[in-house]
C-alpha cells in the first residue's frame, strides 16, 4: 500500500464521492461534509472546494481529505472520507498519518486541528489512535469534539 495525495478531484472521482456518500445517507453526509452542503452529494460541490486532496492507494483513488484553514500556526483539517469498501483495511490511519506528516514537514505550524461528532466513534478512534486529543467539547447543535494533534 502507497498511500498518495494529489491536490483536487477529478469529476470521475468526485463523482464515486458522491456515490459513496449519497448511499449513506443525509445524516452520514453531515458527519464527513458539515450540515451547510445539502443532500444529495453533486459533483460541482466537491470539485469547488479548496484545499481539497484525493487520496490514492497506488493507483486506486480511495478518499479525499481537505486543509480547512490555517491560523494561529494551527492548521483545521476535515471533510476526511475513505470508501465505505476500503474502511477497516488501515488505510484511513495511513492517509491520516501520510498527511499529518506531510502537513508538519514544512515547518510553518505547530497543531492540526479537527471536528468530530460523537456519534461517529470510528472516526474518534481512528484519531486518538493517530496522536489527536480532544481539546474541546461542543454541545450545540449535535455534540461533537475539537481534536487536536501537537507537532
Amino acid at each position: 500500500m502507497t498511500i498518495r495525495f494529489e491536490e483536487n478531484v477529478s469529476p470521475e472521482n468526485a463523482q464515486f464521492v458522491c456515490q459513496w456518500s449519497n448511499s449513506l445517507g443525509k445524516s452520514f453526509q453531515e458527519q464527513w461534509m458539515g450540515p451547510k452542503i445539502p443532500f444529495p452529494l453533486e459533483i460541482q460541490v466537491l470539485q469547488d472546494l479548496e484545499g481539497i486532496f484525493s487520496i490514492f492507494d497506488g493507483p486506486e483513488f480511495i478518499g479525499l481529505i481537505q486543509k480547512i484553514r490555517l491560523e494561529d500556526r494551527n492548521l483545521h483539517i476535515g471533510r476526511f472520507f475513505i470508501n465505505p469498501l476500503k474502511q477497516r483495511q488501515g488505510l484511513g490511519s495511513q492517509a491520516v498519518r501520510k498527511f499529518v506528516s506531510l502537513a508538519f514537514e514544512k515547518g510553518d505550524i505547530d497543531s492540526i486541528s479537527l471536528n468530530v461528532f460523537e456519534a461517529n466513534q470510528a472516526a474518534k478512534n481512528l484519531y486518538q489512535k493517530e496522536g489527536f486529543e480532544i481539546v474541546q467539547t461542543i454541545e450545540a447543535p449535535v455534540r461533537k469534539y475539537v481534536m487536536k494533534k501537537f507537532r
